[in-house]
């Protein structure tokens, strides 16, 4: 039934491009915050069922293209060698414009309405992309079911609209539960809180001095962390009518906060949902258990004894035990004049063998499940680590929404008090419910 319903929202947002242009009008800038292949042949956007992207037959394949990456390629190791195989495997060279991640949506925002054709593909989050598609802004990729298949069904859903593939998932963040398992030993567990009610019921006793029982971030996107336990409880931010529908599993996300805060299970002095620095905390041995995003495991195995850091699933709340979905992914142009030459790239960066050679780069995760069972990244990482990434990666959920900045500064205006206790939460929620529907109802979308 979710499927369904993701699918009419999305064929809705394909159809609002006025309101996507007016969307994005002063909102550019940055913010905290399964697939319809046919069974061969081509599919509805030109896919091939072999994989391999089929051009307009309007061009010849060029032998260059300009390549927008979200910061520089001196932090972005697993994509510079991708982009390295890229150019000798094809002949093609990219380059690469490397824009500040706080500047990126403001660039292509700037570039697309003049409809300039200096930029042919980037990468970026799948969250964008509500905004782009609705206003036209980019070129349905024409990947074949071979290609797109690889990926799990929630990850596809993300990236496709109409049946048409908008993105191609490059490498992932998305929620790990980590923890210091000499900590918990020394207090007598075996293992970590399990759900909601073991994390506040065994948390007391997890905090002692200097040590908090239970964290968690998503380094400075405070609705991410509320979007991770809001999937745990079984909500979603909107219904297929682009309400929105957050109000009653969001009471039960600020009362399991409030637990925290009020038995001193988190942090002192978190102000956010979104506190920076949780990882170099328990990194620091701060924290005996952390909810954050994907990349800390294999720092903490860097940087810890193997025997010290653990891995579970994350606490299972009401419904599921949910992470939030942060993948990013190569896009299109829709006003490239290398169309297919930027497909060919979107294509080859988001092989098997790239998603491969970037987890063992870089350490990015991988974003198809099969590369899990890799031997050489079976040597590179723990099985018990390698076994959470994937089934965390298998069970991340997110949402595509239209004015994403905006939605996310009300969210987290009325989140961030109530988390401190300085405003009721039902209160809260609702505030944020009546600005996010007041900005739908002006810019037409409800």
């Amino acid at each position: 039934m979710q499927e369904t319903s993701n699918r009419t929202r999305r064929t809705f947002i394909k159809s609002a491009g006025v309101i996507g242009a007016a969307a994005l009008a002063g909102c550019s800038g940055g913010s905290d915050s399964s697939t319809e292949d046919g069974s061969g042949g081509d599919s509805s956007d030109g896919e091939s069922s072999d994989g391999a992207t089929t051009g307009t037959g309007s061009e010849t394949m060029a032998d260059e293209i300009v390549f927008y990456n979200a910061g520089s390629l001196e932090f972005d190791p697993g994509t510079e060698a991708n982009i390295e195989r890229f150019e000798e495997e094809t002949g093609i060279s990219v380059e690469v414009n490397e824009v500040p991640w706080s500047n990126l949506k403001t660039s292509l925002t700037t570039i697309w309405r003049n409809q300039d054709s200096t930029v042919d593909a980037f990468n970026g989050p799948t969250w964008w992309l509500a905004d782009f598609v609705s206003s036209d802004w980019l070129e349905p990729i024409g990947l074949g079911s071979d290609h797109m298949s690889k990926f799990p069904d929630s990850l596809n859903d993300l990236v496709q609209f109409d049946g048409q593939t908008y993105m191609a998932p490059e490498f992932g963040k998305w929620g790990s539960y980590l923890y210091d398992q000499q900590y918990l030993n020394d207090q007598g567990f075996d293992a970590p809180p399990d759900t909601w009610d073991e994390v506040l019921s065994q948390g007391e006793q997890l905090s002692q001095g200097d040590k908090s029982g239970f964290a968690f971030t998503w380094a400075g996107k405070s609705v991410f962390s509320f979007k991770q336990f809001l999937y745990q409880a079984g909500g979603q931010l909107f219904n297929d009518s682009y309400e929105p529908v957050f109000v009653e599993e969001g009471k039960e996300v600020l009362e399991f906060f409030n637990g925290l805060r009020e038995r001193g299970i988190m942090p002192d002095g978190m102000s956010s949902l979104g506190e920076g620095g949780v990882g170099d905390n328990f990194i620091a041995g701060q924290y005996a258990t952390v909810e954050s995003w994907t990349p800390l495991g294999a720092r903490a195995i860097d940087e810890w004894d193997e025997n010290r850091i653990g891995s579970a699933k994350p606490p299972k709340g009401p419904e599921s035990r949910a992470t939030f979905q942060d993948t990013n992914g190569i896009s299109v142009s829709a006003f490239s004049e290398r169309k297919d030459a930027a497909k060919e790239f979107a294509r080859f960066m988001t092989t098997r063998e790239s998603s491969k050679n970037n987890m063992l780069v870089e350490g990015n995760p991988a974003v198809v499940p099969e590369v899990y069972e890799d031997d050489e990244v079976q040597s590179e990482y723990p099985s018990w680590l390698l076994e959470d990434m994937r089934f965390n990666l298998e069970n991340a959920k997110s949402e595509t929404y239209m004015a994403q900045p905006q939605v996310d500064d009300y969210l987290n205006e009325q989140l961030t008090p109530a988390l401190l206790g300085n405003k009721d939460p039902e209160k809260a929620l609702n505030d944020a419910y009546s600005n996010i529907e007041r900005l739908y109802q002006d810019i037409g979308l409800l």
